[in-house]
């Protein structure tokens, strides 16, 4: 007796097939690796500057230039000028770095067949070193801070003597970072006379009066007033530490 198949059953049984065959592509086309670049003779150029401030030779920083096929490396000549030959076709992120110094991006560089594209890195920062004191309290204008402004604020420490190199971050949210924050500025620390502990001093602060805003500090060249990075993308300060910052406070905005 012959085997009748219904159509539901034809349906089925193609159904099958044509997934097996999907499948069967996918596996084989997830096993193959990217192809090689019709081109591998692009080249970057470029230098390097040093922001304000900063010191040391231009010599000897790591350029390394990451993109789809290899990635590639060199150093910087005593001008701060370096060259990556023998490229593949694609874009590629550049990074520059050194010990001492804050490691910096360049982003989207787009090498075409046998391309030669020159980038600038500029405000290339050292490091700086310092510790941060304990926060005491934020003062707005009052009596004893009769000289503060408006927008400005003094926030009290338990520091006798010295300076810290620093930035603050601000927010009306109670996680502010480096990270996540609405406004920063340069932590400007200074001994007033009259007073016996040293301060920060931060003006120009642009939130509306009786808003409650948190605040926090890290140690960050105060010189360097940092790239937009389009990776993560923050405004980004390539000298922060961020393993290096106070407590959160609040206050509420004169």
């Amino acid at each position: 007796m012959k085997k009748v198949l219904s159509i539901a059953s034809l349906f089925r049984n193609s159904t099958f097939l044509l997934t097996g065959v999907v499948v069967g592509i996918l596996t084989s086309s997830c096993g193959e690796e990217y192809p090689e670049p019709m081109f591998t003779s692009s080249v970057i150029q470029g230098r390097i500057n040093l922001g304000y401030s900063s010191e040391g030779p231009l010599e000897d920083f790591l350029i390394t230039a990451q993109g789809p096929y290899k990635d590639g490396t060199t150093l910087t000549n005593s001008n701060g000028d370096f060259q990556l030959d023998g490229l593949g076709n694609g874009t590629y992120k550049l990074e520059v770095s050194k010990e001492g110094y804050g490691t910096k991006y360049a982003y989207g560089i787009q090498l075409f067949g046998s391309d030669t594209v020159r980038v600038w890195v500029d405000e290339v920062h050292q490091r700086v070193t310092g510790q941060i004191p304990e926060l005491l309290t934020v003062e707005t204008q009052n009596t004893s801070f009769y000289w503060l402004q408006e927008n400005s604020i003094a926030i009290t420490t338990n520091r006798t003597s010295g300076t810290v190199p620093g930035r603050i971050f601000m927010a009306d949210f109670k996680d502010v970072s480096y990270k996540h924050y609405q406004w920063t500025t340069i932590a400007s620390s200074l001994h007033r006379n009259g007073y016996d502990k040293m301060m920060f001093h931060v003006d120009g602060i642009p939130f509306e009066s009786g808003m409650k805003i948190y605040l926090i500090l890290y140690i960050c060249n105060p010189y360097e007033s940092g790239y937009f990075n389009y990776y993560t993308g923050i405004w980004t300060f390539s000298t922060l530490e961020a393993d290096q910052h106070s407590e959160v406070m609040d206050f509420i905005m004169p």
